[in-house]
This record gives structure tokens, sequence and C-alpha cells, in this order.
């Protein structure tokens, strides 16, 4: 691989970074802010402008995730062709799958008793992957068609929202829990349109066989073109979203609700307003600096990172809750952390939440950089493709 294709691929792996970082603000949120308790930091009439952008920006993590991991897949299929690499989408998404429902729901919950399953965005990577095998010898034009079908379509099934509450259309369209006798599975990434996101992912990843320049102009073309589809979709307030937005008691509060489109399950608004920028910022990452380097080591082991920061921040999480007197079992949850009354008091407020932020971020980097240079320098190893 030559020089301007290896710096394209880092260029991805620093994005990758980039929303790892980011994503974990999010669940430090979670596990951290007293708020988070109280009410939705996205609600326009109880949250403050700090409040909702420290959610806001976190809206970009999953779907730019699920986009790369598209993209890894093309890279994959340039290495080993069409009948490996479905092998591979096929044995890693059903592990990713389970990975999901059994450890990151644990560490989600830390309650051996498990009782309740999330089907959250690793979920639906493993999924989509197993879907992927069925398309990955399509064209590029016909894989980019399918996922415009999807993307551009899906909110149709909104109608339904409600009225269908069976467990096969919570996976593929609502956000809905299921209970399967006392276990409440939580399908909080149903299948629809991330599927259809992976699907551009791959597409992406084609297109780094392109001259750079003609790559970058694509990029930002393509990304504009999102940007401003968000803008008249979301003005338009009829289809691509299930929530329309409305005019509140003052401008930052009407922003908010504005630029707050439905992510469960994700509406085209939500789609058209992470990817495009992201596209446009990809399109500036082809330069090495020191924070590059710093966050392309993150990107370059993002299951291994998600698995390890949700293990960190929930014993820290644990350890505050000991030290505020919630007890030693206040962290065993039965619940998503948010919605535990039994944590009602308990937190830190918007500063120590990026505090622990910031520090949870530092502490990840080395045990990323030995897990990375461990994966590097065993290329044999077959299982850490795995991880």
């Amino acid at each position: 691989m030559d020089i301007e294709k290896r710096l394209r691929v880092v260029s991805l792996d620093i994005l990758k970074g980039i929303v790892m970082v980011v994503m974990v603000l999010d669940h430090v949120r979670d596990f951290f802010h007293a708020d988070a308790h109280f009410f939705d930091p996205c609600d326009p009439e109880l949250s403050s402008p700090a409040i909702f952008f420290t959610r806001w920006i976190t809206h970009y993590c999953a779907p730019v995730f699920v986009l790369l991991s598209g993209a890894s897949i093309a890279f994959i299929q340039a290495r080993k062709g069409n009948a490996e690499t479905r092998r591979f989408l096929l044995t890693r998404g059903l592990w990713l799958m389970f990975c999901d429902t059994v450890i990151v729901s644990f560490l989600w919950m830390f309650n051996p008793a498990f009782p309740m399953m999330i089907l959250g965005v690793i979920w639906v990577i493993g999924l989509a992957m197993v879907l992927s095998a069925g398309v990955i010898q399509w064209s590029s034009r016909w894989l980019m068609i399918l996922a415009a079908v999807v993307l551009l379509g899906h909110n149709a099934l909104d109608a339904s929202e409600g009225i269908d509450s069976s467990f096969l259309y919570s996976l593929l369209h609502q956000f809905h829990p299921t209970f399967f006798g006392d276990l409440k599975v939580l399908v909080a990434y149903p299948l629809l349109p991330w599927v259809g996101i992976m699907w551009v992912g791959i597409v992406l990843g084609r297109m780094h066989l392109n001259p750079k320049p003609l790559l970058n102009a694509q990029l930002r073309k393509a990304g504009g073109l999102m940007v401003l589809g968000f803008f008249l979709i979301r003005g338009v307030n009829l289809y691509g979203n299930a929530f329309p937005w409305m005019q509140q008691a003052d401008f930052a509060g009407t922003a908010m609700d504005f630029l707050n489109p439905e992510k469960y399950p994700p509406s085209l608004a939500y789609c058209l307003m992470t990817l495009g920028p992201a596209l446009i910022l990809l399109s500036f990452l082809d330069t090495r600096t020191k924070w590059a380097e710093y966050l392309m080591v993150f990107g370059r082991v993002p299951f291994f990172f998600y698995l390890v920061h949700l293990l960190l921040i929930h014993v820290l999480a644990w350890g505050l809750s000991v030290i505020q007197g919630f007890g030693w079992d206040a962290m065993i949850l039965d619940e998503f952390v948010t919605r535990s009354p039994k944590l009602k008091g308990y937190g830190l407020g918007l500063l120590g939440v990026y505090g622990v932020w910031i520090s949870a971020v530092v502490a990840l980097y080395r045990p990323s950089r030995f897990w990375m240079n461990y994966k590097k320098n065993n290329p044999e190893k077959w299982w850490l493709s795995y991880l």
C-alpha cells in the first residue's frame, strides 16, 4: 500500500478515534451527571444549552461508528476477496451480537441475574454485518441505491409506531422493550436505518481507491448536500422525523428542539445531521499531528476500547456511589443507570462530568496502545480480528 493509501486509511482511524472519545463523554454523563436522573438532557423546557450540547455532540458517535465499520469491510474485501469476507462477516457479526447481549449488557448493569438485555450499537453492527454478507459482491452503485431506499424510506414505518409492538417490529424499527418471562429485552438500536448506513460506509471505503483530491471533493460535496437536506427536511417538519420540532419559550429552546431529531430509531433527519458533517470533517483529516496520532490509537482498537471504557466508568461510578453514601450495591442495576430510582440525588455537576471524562480518556490511552501494538505484532493470531 503506497503512502497516499496509508494516509487515507489513517484519516478513517482518526475520525473513528474522535467518535470513540466523544462516546466516552456520553457514557460518563449517563453514569455521573446528577441531573441525568431527573430529566432528558435534550428536553428544551428543562435542559440548559451546556447540558444539551454535552448530549447533542454525542449524537454523532453511533452513525459515524457504523459508517466506518462499513468502510473497514471494504478494506477487508479488497484484501481477502468476496468469499472470505462473507465468512468473516457472518462469524464476526454473530460474535458481536452475542457480546452485546451478554458482555456489554453486564458491563452496563453489573447484575449477574441479567434482569435486562440491551440490544445496542454493537448488536446492530453485528446484525448489519450478517446481512451485508449477502450483498458484499454488489457494485457500489447498487449498494448506494439499496442504502438510499433504506435511509429515505424507513420513516414510512413511523405510522406503525405504538401500534405494532411485536418483537420482530422492534428489531426492525421500534425502540421498545419486550418481556420474555422475567427477562426484559430492550431493542435500543433497531436494524433500520443502521444497515443502510453500513452500506454507505462500504461504498465510502471503496472510494478511498480514488486519487485523494477527487475523494476529498466528493466527501465535501456529499457532506454539504446532507447538511442542506437536514435543514430542508427539518424545516418542512412533515416527513423524516417521528416528532416534529416546535416553537419554544425562547430562541435557545427552539434551537435545541430543532437540532434534536429523533435518534431512537434514528430518523432521516438525524442521519443527515450526523453523517453530513462527518464526511466534511473526514476530508480534512489527512494530516498527521500529535493529537491525530493520539486519536488514531483509539480508532484502531474500537471494540477493545468500547468494552474497557464501560468497565472503567462503571467501576468509577461504583466508587462514587459508595463515597456519596448510596451503598456498595447502588451500581448493581435492574434498569438503565439514568432510570434507576435508587440513584436519585447521586452524581456530579456538569464540570465534574467533564473532569471524569478527560481522566477516563487519559487512563484508557496506554491500554489501547498496548492492544493496538499487540494486534499489529501478532498478525498470525486470527482471533485478534474479533476483538
